[in-house]
């Protein structure tokens, strides 16, 4: 049963993508159709007008049409709005695309010159994007909230810089302004941005912002958000804040009094890392162990990342959990628990590391290092000797902030 409403609503979207029904007409495709190759996605862009609906039709090879889409292993987005990204694509792979417009559900008009486009596993050429401010940013979140998909940047003297997809990027009040802003999180209920004198401050828009009781005057360093919508702040003095949903904290017992610097999430366990080599691990967030480290090194930045491996059709998930610090020192672990330093290419400070397609990390005088699995690092050109102090995975690729409010994308 399951299966033939599955196909009987692919037969219905594909006679309405033809045209079938609808009391509305057709429209002219959109000027300025483009198409971006990503990392595993693309972004699609166009000129929209008033009162007129978009379909974007697509899959892989280069000769989709809006007619042959649905017998081609192709796929169409009704009603899209630009810039649309479009993910779970393989890199490597051509994909082809073209649009329709239409006026009140009426039937498609003819499909805009298909574009094809490649996506390519990104880290390896970055750009300089215009930047944030003139201070030193520290942090980089982004995620689905309120007002749409949403990056946001925190830094110094708590300037804070939100941006909607495909819209501009506003300067929202802070109220905890001046005190620094040193990390920021998406968990799946908003942000926190934590910071100086115990700082933390929730919002669910990216715009309103609310200053949390975090029961502590200590420097927050960083913090993490969790798949359940909760988060850890971490900070000076050992200190280990939980928020439930962003907005009921609780402080932690700490093993430690060292100053923690950056908190990672895992499948199987919570990673803190911190000055002098520290290492806490926990499974709940609330009782937290020390691990040995193997090195007296500062560590500024820890991720984790769900590797996979495909063989005779055969797909095998690999924990890695990384951690970077002083020195271009670089610690990975499968289960958070043993670490072992790997060959790094840099002696530049890193100052924080992150994973999406593979691991990247970022560090002092404008470092910039790949790894497809944690374990063999590369060194990348960044153009700029800036700090570099904050990593995001993007929808399509990678975002790098830091002094000066620099700011460098994947191309």
């Amino acid at each position: 049963m399951k299966k033939l409403a599955s196909l009987l609503a692919s037969l219905v979207l594909a006679a309405a993508a033809a045209g079938c029904g609808g009391s509305g007409s057709p429209a002219d495709y959109p000027a300025n159709f483009q198409v971006v190759a990503g990392d595993g996605a693309v972004t699609v862009s166009w000129t929209a007008e008033p009162e007129v609906e978009y379909w974007i039709f697509y899959g892989p090879g280069t000769g989709i049409t809006t007619t042959n889409w649905s017998t081609s292993g192709g796929a169409v987005i009704a009603k899209a709005t630009s810039p649309r990204v479009i993910s779970g694509l393989a890199n490597g792979t051509a994909y082809s695309f073209t649009i329709n417009a239409r006026r009140n559900g009426g039937p498609g008009g003819s499909g805009a010159p298909t574009q094809v486009a490649t996506p390519q596993l990104a880290g390896a050429t970055w750009a300089a994007a215009t930047p944030l401010g003139t201070g030193r940013l520290a942090g980089l979140a982004a995620g689905l909230g309120l007002n749409g998909y949403t990056t946001i940047a925190v830094g110094e003297g708590g300037q804070v810089f939100s941006a909607v997809t495909g819209q501009a990027t506003t300067t929202p009040t802070n109220p905890a302004a001046p005190a620094n802003l040193n990390g920021i999180a998406f968990a799946g209920v908003g942000w926190v941005a934590a910071g100086d004198n115990g700082t933390l401050l929730f919002t669910q828009d990216g715009t309103t912002w609310t200053a949390q009781t975090s029961g502590t005057t200590a420097n927050f360093r960083g913090v993490a958000g969790t798949s359940i919508g909760g988060f850890v702040a971490v900070g000076d003095g050992g200190v280990i804040a939980n928020g439930a949903s962003g907005t009921t904290w609780t402080l932690a017992a700490s093993p430690t009094t060292q100053p923690l610097h950056a908190a990672a999430v895992g499948s199987a366990a919570y990673v803190v890392v911190g000055a002098a080599g520290t290492i806490l691990t926990s499974v709940d967030s609330t009782t937290w162990e020390p691990r040995t480290s193997g090195t007296g090194a500062n560590l500024y930045g820890t991720a984790y990342g769900a590797l996979t491996t495909t063989v005779d059709g055969v797909t095998a998930i690999t924990n890695m959990y990384v951690a970077v610090g002083a020195g271009g020192v670089i610690l990975r672990s499968t289960d958070a628990t043993t670490w072992t330093a790997q060959v790094s290419p840099t002696t530049n400070d890193l100052l924080a590391v992150t994973y999406g397609t593979q691991f990247v990390a970022v560090g002092k005088a404008g470092t910039i290092l790949t790894s497809p699995d944690g374990i063999t690092w590369t060194a990348r050109t960044s153009g700029t000797t800036a700090d570099l102090t904050a990593i995001l995975r993007t929808l399509t690729g990678y975002t790098a902030v830091g002094a000066a409010g620099t700011v460098l994308n994947t191309i």
